[in-house]
């Protein structure tokens, strides 16, 4: 599934020094040679494209699937390089300007950058092989004294020495373990991702083995009775509905609106007939209310599966603010109520008077050749 919205990450394909500006590029969709140029001006202002470089370089991770950068200026790589140079010369300059003029400050600092460079260049091409364990100890080894003689230049004695080394010390840590958390957090997020998929895959494996499966050898077993392949198609239908749209959100039955599904399923494998339910609404704990005006729907459509001469019964479900309603259609031959024995005591007793009885209210409508629709309502917890 694609994201919502991109994320970062370095092009290794078309890198100089990290992949940083051609990652930009391809990210933003801007010419790769527009994001160098604003890069190397930045580092002009108080070095501020050699720290949005270097953050970028430390947090994000190089990808040979990064977003290609748009084709719009085709650069040689004397010019990349030539442009990495000026980077660099651009961010001596400013490290001059800004400590003074003082060399001996600049040059522990250009060993600390160059330390940095190899340690990193050893993280993306890999710690593992023994030219990037040599590249990344003497990257270390660069870092560490570079940082090591600048805390000794700018030790005063006072607070403001103490505070500096404390600064540059925690700066070394990141520089060196910034990458490997890094890594190391995008490879247990990885890992987590593994699990989920496999168990994902595993449930998907087990339902089919345990439902679709087994349905379908037991069609084949039973291919010449239509009504029980008929049957088996149905209930499989909504055992599969059931699980791939509902997303477990009734999977227990002691709720109204999954009693009403339960009962639609009941009827529908008892009589043949096909019964989809559509249910609506916040659904909640199936009280006594709730119990009888379920009860009341279920008569209802085995009445309809009964006695209209029909093969598909429509249920509608709604459950808003606590008050349920439910309605039972059928299209079939129907019946004209006023007509119905006064022995008859299947509608008066059974879903009329049961719903009265909870607090709720029903009607029947009806008439000959226009089929029957049941309405079933009342608040539940009355």
């Amino acid at each position: 599934m694609p994201r919502a919205y991109p994320v970062f990450v370095r092009s290794k394909k078309h890198s100089v020094l990290a992949g940083v500006a051609s990652g930009l590029a391809g990210h933003l969709g801007v010419d790769v040679f527009y994001v160098r140029m604003a890069l190397l001006a930045g580092t002009l202002i108080s070095g501020l494209g050699v720290f949005v470089y270097a953050g970028l370089w430390i947090f994000t991770t190089a990808s040979e699937e990064a977003p290609e950068p748009p084709d719009s200026r085709k650069l040689k790589p004397s010019t990349n390089l030539a442009l990495a140079g000026l980077g660099v010369l651009a961010a001596l300059l400013s490290a001059l300007f800004f400590s003074g003029g003082s060399v001996a400050l600049v040059i522990p600092l250009v060993v600390v950058g160059v330390g940095a460079f190899l340690a990193w260049q050893a993280y993306d091409r890999g710690a593992s092989s023994g030219v990037g364990v040599v590249a990344f100890f003497v990257g270390a080894g660069l870092v560490i004294g570079g940082l090591g003689v600048t805390i000794v230049w700018w030790d005063t004695g006072g607070m403001a020495g103490s505070l500096a080394a404390v600064v540059l010390t925690l700066a070394g840590v990141v520089v060196l373990a910034g990458p490997a958390a890094l890594r190391l957090w995008e490879s247990a997020a990885s890992s987590r991702a593994e699990k989920v998929a496999a168990e994902e895959r595993a449930e998907i494996a087990a339902r089919l083995h345990d439902s679709v499966l087994q349905t379908l050898a037991l069609i084949q077993k039973r291919a010449e009775d239509p009504d029980e392949v008929a049957r088996l198609a149905r209930g499989q239908e909504r055992e599969l509905r059931g699980w791939l749209f509902d997303a477990g959100e009734k999977k227990n039955e002691q709720t109204v609106l999954a009693a009403v599904d339960k009962a639609a399923g009941e009827v529908e494998d008892m009589f043949g007939v096909r019964i989809a339910p559509v249910t609506v609404g916040e659904d909640r704990p199936l009280d006594e209310t709730g119990k009888a005006l379920v009860m009341a729907a279920r008569e209802a459509m085995v009445n309809a599966a009964k006695h209209a001469g029909v093969d598909t019964v429509d249920v509608y479900a709604e459950l808003v603010g606590g008050e349920l309603s439910v309605f039972v259609r059928d299209r079939g031959r129907g019946f004209d109520p006023a007509s119905v024995p006064g022995d008859r005591h299947g509608i008066a007793d059974s879903i009329v008077a049961r719903v009265e009885k909870a607090g709720g209210q029903a009607s029947v409508t009806s008439a000959p050749g226009e089929g029957t629709e049941v309405v079933l309502t009342l608040t539940c917890g009355s």
